[in-house]
């Protein structure tokens, strides 16, 4: 079972759309068939059907074309920070559009450079040259290629249990052991992060320790010089809303400076407000010497993605050049949602109240752990970026999953019953809650009350 690509199912068509002489085959092909994002679960639920066809997002709630809808506690896979539906960025798109909808990623454009500028006006003041790109997956090649040029290295070094996105590269420097297209490559290096330890420790700093330890000797192992860059997350999804702690930053920083290795944060799940700052690297006091973005980016209004370069480094690339891009990088609509998301934020302190909202969540998710401390083993994360890890005995059950996810799946259908969508960690060990920054108080007691009592039920 999988709800992971639920929100990106969408293609309401009728069979009168179809001109004549193309066979519909009978009810189970009236709709159009097309592949969507699909990570497990039975080939049935991968029918689009009006129970899980979605026709309509505003704010935090998403309907479905039955009638349903749903409060979204998912941040809609980490984009929505600041609600769907806003007229002010609709007419800034259409705008856009009229204006120039489309040009060239080579070349200069009004619109990326006024993006330019309100995006320096939030980023740390080290970080000052962006190369803009689609997503995340990308801007993480990206990134991987600038620090290959400039190092003369090849080695790329995460977490065990990281997600960086989804090309075949970057596949590979995840840490996730996904190889669905081919072998693991010899230059995607991984190391145990924070949780694989506090799972076995119980201890916080003792894990972070013990992981800070493990990333010296992985260097060590494969030959620190032989490493173009590192890449963090400040704070993990896959793993469960896992946070690096400022010690273990410190220390990584360190390392990568003595080695002369690129520190690349990767903040498109991070970046624009989730952790309660502007950024995650701040949050977890890391000082990256490129940073990649997409998600929030752009609230989820339209396609956009950015590694941002110090500005030695981004110097360097542009007296050199850099041969890298796609056709839509860089797009104009893209750039305008952005810039006009950026605005939404600064303009309602949205990311000063993802700090607020996120210590009241916190605080109501850590009274229901005192309530359940048989049931709840932790709560951690910042900001709006939380989780819940629901406390499991025995093995892992089918398919590698943790022994809490048969319980974790229960009170996740409970809420999903309840008109409530949260999403779940890798292992199926968490409860991941995120919603967009503009979420009340009423809402956040209603979503607890909720997970209390599924939590209470046998």
């Amino acid at each position: 079972m999988s709800e992971t690509s639920a929100g990106l199912q969408g293609g309401l068509y009728p069979p009168s759309a179809f001109p004549p002489g193309i066979p519909m085959g009978g009810a189970r092909t009236a709709r159009p068939f097309y592949l969507t994002i699909w990570y497990g679960g039975t080939p049935e639920e991968r029918r689009a059907t009006p129970a899980n066809t979605y026709v309509e997002a505003r704010g935090m709630t998403t309907s479905l074309e039955d009638g349903t809808a749903y409060e979204d506690w998912t941040g809609s896979a980490f984009v929505n920070n600041i609600g769907l539906g806003r007229p002010e960025i609709a007419k800034a798109l259409a705008d856009q559009a009229l204006s120039m909808s489309w040009l060239t990623p080579a070349e200069f454009a009004s619109i990326r450079l006024a993006l330019t500028r309100d995006l320096l006006d939030v980023l740390p003041r080290h970080l000052r040259v962006p190369f803009y790109g689609l997503g995340g997956s990308d801007s993480n090649e990206a990134a991987i290629r600038a620090a290959r040029k400039v190092t003369g290295r090849s080695k790329v070094l995460t977490f065990k249990g990281a997600y960086h996105g989804d090309t075949m590269t970057i596949e590979n420097v995840s840490g996730t052991g996904l190889t669905d297209y081919g072998d693991p490559r010899p230059w995607a290096v991984h190391t145990p992060a924070p949780y694989d330890f506090w799972r076995k420790l119980g201890d916080w700093d003792r894990a972070y320790e013990a992981s800070l330890d493990a990333f010296a000797r992985t260097l060590k192992r494969h030959g620190p010089r032989s490493f173009a860059c590192v890449i963090l997350e400040p704070v993990n999804m896959t793993m469960g809303a896992v946070p690096l702690s400022r010690d273990l930053s410190r220390g990584i920083q360190e390392l990568c400076e003595r080695h002369g290795i690129k520190l690349v944060a990767d903040e498109v799940i991070t970046g624009f407000g989730r952790t309660g700052r502007w950024f995650g690297s701040e949050t977890v006091g890391l000082r990256p010497d490129a940073m990649v973005f997409a998600k929030g980016f752009t609230g989820g209004y339209a396609p956009l993605g950015a590694v941002v370069f110090e500005r030695e480094w981004g110097e360097r690339l542009r007296r050199t050049g850099f041969p890298h891009g796609l056709t839509f990088g860089a797009h104009p609509l893209g750039c305008v949602a952005a810039q006009e998301t950026i605005r939404v934020l600064r303009r309602e302190g949205l990311v000063d109240r993802a700090r607020r909202m996120g210590a009241y969540l916190r605080e109501r998710l850590e009274g229901i752990r005192d309530e359940h401390p048989d049931d709840v083993r932790d709560v951690r994360g910042h900001g709006l970026f939380l989780a819940l890890e629901v406390a499991g005995k025995g093995r892992r059950v089918k398919g590698g999953l943790h022994p809490a996810w048969p319980r974790v799946e229960r009170v996740w259908e409970g809420l999903k019953a309840d008109g409530l969508r949260v999403t779940t960690n890798s292992d199926g060990s968490s409860l991941l809650v995120c919603p967009p920054f503009t979420v009340t108080e009423e809402q956040v007691d209603r979503l607890v009350s909720r997970l209390d009592a599924r939590l209470a039920a046998p």
